[in-house]
């Protein structure tokens, strides 16, 4: 009898974890300050399981999916933490570190004027700041989000803050999709259409480097530009239909974090489900962490 009640309990606790809730421990800080290093995070499998697909993704939704550049089967790859941002059939566009109307609150990279070197590590933590440094006498690079530069101007309001964005001219070729014709970069980027199931685009030598791995890698067809013209499966093509839907995922610390800007699309296949609670932090024990909803 007992044996029956350890198999049962085991056989339960696989069941939840295979299909219902499966927890992730956050290995960076690209999502500070929604979800810093260390949480542990319970992701909703059930949304997206074998009993059927009823994972529904909004604008904001923070979301567990496998990273698409691994040459692995999909189960098998790494898992990643994002907020989405681009939501199938929308044009987004960043521009100075910023989506237009974001919801969240994301974090950018400060240059912080220190005149009277008031500021050090001890306040800083208290604040919940843990990146960045000083970059001279009188002046620190942090990585701060609102609530942050507020609690700093309330120790002094004469601090003045200077975002450390790139040019809008300036060229990354590490940016999705390195076509340096595009001139984009971390905090300029865009405009970018996020592919839709069923919605047929005009495709050229202009929008090639796009949606070439989309086409070749997700939906497994032979993709070629031969003197501006486009061949898919060897067949002369001007417009191309999208077979799944696809998101535009960024993490809130937009300056820390390797994300859609640097490998592009995630296609829904590879979507796991929605983050909703944090258990605890596995680094250090604070109360305001514990059981805390993921927004």
């Amino acid at each position: 009898m007992q044996f029956k009640k350890i198999a049962f309990a085991i056989s339960l606790a696989f069941f939840v974890k295979l299909f219902v809730f499966q927890p992730f421990v956050i290995p960076s800080s690209s999502m500070d300050r929604t979800l810093v290093q260390g949480d542990y995070v319970m992701v909703n499998k059930w949304q997206n399981s074998l009993f059927g697909n009823l994972l529904k993704v909004e604008n904001g939704s923070v979301l567990a999916f496998h990273y698409p550049l691994d040459k692995v089967d999909i189960a098998d790859k790494i898992v990643f933490i994002k907020r989405c941002v681009g939501l199938p059939g929308d044009s987004l566009i960043i521009r100075n570190g910023e989506i237009e109307n974001e919801k969240s609150s994301i974090q950018l990279d400060y240059f912080v004027a220190d005149a009277g070197k008031k500021l050090n590590w001890e306040i800083l933590k208290k604040f919940g700041i843990h990146l960045g440094g000083r970059a001279s006498n009188n002046r620190w690079l942090l990585s701060l989000d609102s609530n942050q530069m507020n609690n700093i101007l309330s120790i002094d309001s004469s601090f003045t803050f200077e975002r450390n964005t790139s040019l809008e001219d300036k060229i990354e070729i590490s940016t999705f999709p390195s076509d340096t014709s595009l001139y984009w970069n971390r905090d300029f980027y865009g405009p970018i259409y996020v592919p839709k199931k069923g919605i047929e685009i005009a495709l050229d030598s202009t929008n090639f480097k796009l949606y070439k791995k989309i086409i070749q890698d997700y939906e497994n067809h032979t993709i070629s530009n031969e003197e501006n013209s486009i061949y898919i499966d060897n067949e002369l093509i001007k417009t191309y239909t999208f077979e799944q839907n696809y998101y535009f995922m960024l993490g809130d610390n937009r300056h820390h974090s390797q994300d859609s800007r640097y490998w592009g699309f995630v296609p829904e296949d590879h979507l796991i489900g929605n983050c909703f609670m944090i258990l605890f932090n596995a680094e250090q024990f604070a109360t305001n962490r514990l059981f805390k909803m993921v927004y």
